[in-house]
């Protein structure tokens, strides 16, 4: 069975989010991509405390997929600094072999 990778990122607008899924799914590098919000975020950026509305991207990929996605998603996420982070996780085996397939490697 193979592993998911699970990349969350999260995003100023629910148009950048869209964007970022769709091209995500239609180049391959994800499976699926879940965009939940909009939440709040509060964090200190260049010394100052703030808050932000976000809205927010899980996406699934393979392991294999997963370095090649989140340099996709570096180089084309419209923050700054972008809140990238992932992990490696088993599924149900006929949801791994579904994201193994709708993936490219």
């Amino acid at each position: 069975m193979p592993d998911i990778s699970v990349i969350h990122t999260s995003v100023a607008s629910e148009a950048d989010a869209s964007q970022l899924a769709d091209e995500l799914i239609r180049r391959r590098l994800a499976a699926c991509v879940q965009v939940t919000g909009p939440g709040r975020s509060f964090y200190r950026w260049q010394g100052e405390v703030t808050h932000e509305e976000e809205w927010y991207l899980t996406i699934k990929t393979t392991t294999a997929a997963s370095l090649q996605t989140r340099t996709w998603l570096e180089k084309h996420h419209p923050y700054e600094v972008p809140e990238i982070i992932w992990s490696t996780c088993q599924g149900a085996i006929a949801y791994a072999n579904w994201v193994d397939d709708a993936v490219e490697q």
